[in-house]
């Protein structure tokens, strides 16, 4: 899983479309119990910016999906480590420690297991990872800092990144269109000192992000490290998001009404999106495989854009339902959510 940076410690060290303009806030961060299914290929350029822009990615390579949780930092084992962190993205051997508020994504730590040896890195200044509200034309720019124990001393980094997001449109990948995505693209350069030792590390980023995902639907990275101001080792990939993520999505290119569901397949709970016009009423409902409603919900869009709502979904039956969103003006959307 790429998280923007962790590489850079220790490890390298050690050697109907929704046509709205998307927005991203903190309804869209990553949240306890998400499970993110990432693939991980090589590297390819990716070029487009502006409105309405079409990034095909279909030729990427197609590997089997690994699987992500995100939990609560006390249900990990360094969890106390970090009291400000408010969830933590598991990669295994590797955790990082996140903070999110209305302000925006943050790291505060990360956890990272070299076989015989175990780094604990902790952020004096918090890294912002994504600000809230992020959209089509926000720019940030975030210093940051962070200090972990390493054989031989203490290691202290300090890095700065510069991010834009320079365009919004639609984006293929190998198995399905997804619409609606933000790109943010940007640098990140990174200091780290060890007695006896410096690393300088190059990172250029691209992201991109949807609503109503909860974490990047893909990351593409060129990173070159360079030692003692030494000859540059240079890496690349991408990681994208795997089609279970977006199973809500399907079949809804053509509808008047755009409508997106997730978690799917849900077991409590499952949230919508939906783009409309400002000014409407709005009915949610769930129908099963009979055709019988079991869900409802009533919303009013005062505003035009990306709406979002939530549907309890507990005590169903296991199947697949149809959830059907119409406004007041007679446009209607549906998808499929399954219910495990």
């Amino acid at each position: 899983m790429q998280l923007r940076n962790w590489w850079v410690v220790a490890g390298l060290s050690a050697a109907g479309a929704i046509h709205a303009q998307p927005v991203i806030n903190l309804t869209d961060a990553p949240q306890v119990d998400d499970v993110f299914p990432l693939i991980s290929v090589g590297h390819v350029p990716i070029a487009g910016t502006g409105e309405d822009v079409v990034w095909d990615l279909s030729a990427l390579a197609v590997g089997t999906p690994v699987n992500f949780p995100c939990e609560s930092p006390d249900a990990t084992a360094y969890g106390d480590q970090y009291p400000t962190a408010t969830l933590a993205l598991d990669g295994g051997n590797n955790i990082t420690y996140m903070r999110t508020d209305e302000s925006g994504l943050y790291t505060v730590g990360v956890y990272k297991d070299l076989g015989s040896l175990s780094i604990q890195v902790h952020f004096t200044d918090e890294q912002l990872f994504l600000p809230y509200p992020c959209t089509y034309g926000t720019a940030f720019s975030d210093p940051y800092a962070y200090t972990y124990t390493y054989p031989g001393g203490t290691v202290n980094g300090t890095g700065h990144g510069s991010y834009v997001a320079d365009g919004f449109g639609t984006l293929i990948l190998p198995y399905d269109t997804i619409h609606n995505v933000l790109k943010l693209t940007g640098t990140d350069t990174v200091a780290e000192s060890i007695p006896g030792t410096a690393y300088v590390t190059a990172v250029q980023q691209v992201y991109f992000y949807k609503p109503g995902i909860h974490y990047f639907v893909l990351s593409a990275t060129q990173l070159s490290q360079s030692v003692n101001g030494g000859p540059p080792q240079q890496s690349a990939g991408i990681s994208y998001m795997g089609p279970a993520m977006f199973a809500g999505i399907k079949g809804k290119g053509n509808q008047p009404i755009g409508v997106e569901a997730w978690p799917n397949p849900a077991r409590d709970f499952v949230n919508v999106s939906y783009g409309i016009a400002g000014g409407r009423k709005v009915q949610l409902e769930l129908f099963d495989g009979l055709g019988r409603s079991v869900r409802m919900v009533r919303n009013m869009a005062n505003v035009p854009g990306i709406q979002q709502a939530r549907m309890d979904v507990q005590g169903l039956p296991a199947g697949v339902y149809l959830l059907r969103v119409a406004d007041d003006h007679g446009q209607r959307g549906s998808c499929r959510v399954v219910v495990q």
